[in-house]
């Protein structure tokens, strides 16, 4: 009996090996993360220093102080990289600007909140100013590839249809209406990223009185 009763406690056991395989697996995972979060800092580093166009492989890895075999078995080239960084920048914007603004906000308030909120977080980050001056003609090229911006949009645009009222808006103008404002966002970016003596406040208020009183006229009149 009591043989039996250690080999039913020994067979509800995993096997040794399964166990220590599990523990390797999850080591491995996480040594994987702290790799490549370590390439992003130092791609971070190298692109708000010198941009995209000057920046090379071996400066990201020379930065990190990891191998060069390492680097590219998570990024390939450093435009892989660099869409990474710019996607993780404005999934920040993305948050920021859904915890700043309210469902019960008219238009002109909705847009101030989000363009200071965006601001504000994006500039928050380390090196940001210089980031968004040396790589913007990158930025403006990519910014319309990402799905969050897609998202963002698709969310404007409904947004923008529950508060204007006028029958004369059409889906094309809808969708230009909404990429000005995403663009007028970038353009007040790079203006606080040139001159960083700016207000954050007063450039958002400003961008915002621009297409409330303009762009976005057109589809509040009869």
């Amino acid at each position: 009996m009591p043989s039996r009763n250690r080999e039913k406690i020994g067979e509800a056991r995993p096997p040794t090996s399964s166990r220590t395989k599990y523990r390797i697996s999850e080591k491995r995972e996480a040594a994987r993360r702290m790799k490549k979060q370590e390439f992003e800092r130092a791609a971070w580093q190298v692109f708000s220093t010198v941009g995209l166009d000057t920046a090379t492989v071996r400066d990201i890895i020379n930065a990190s102080g990891l191998s060069p075999g390492s680097f590219y078995n998570y990024f390939k080239t450093k435009d892989v990289i660099f869409d990474t960084l710019l996607n993780l920048v404005i999934a920040r914007a993305k948050e920021a600007i859904l915890l700043g603004r309210s469902d019960e906000d008219d238009i002109e308030t909705m847009l101030l909140k989000g363009y200071a909120a965006s601001f504000r977080e994006l500039l928050s980050l380390h090196g940001a100013a210089r980031f968004f001056e040396l790589n913007q003609h990158h930025i403006r090229a990519r910014l319309f590839g990402s799905t969050t911006v897609r998202d963002m949009t698709e969310d404007l645009k409904t947004r923008l249809q529950a508060r204007i009222r006028s029958n004369a808006i059409t889906p094309d103008k809808l969708a230009l209406a909404v990429s000005i404002i995403f663009m007028a966002g970038l353009e007040g970016l790079l203006h606080i990223s040139k001159n960083p003596f700016s207000d954050i406040e007063e450039t958002a208020r400003f961008t915002t009185a621009l297409l409330t009183s303009g762009l976005l006229r057109g589809f509040s009149e009869p």
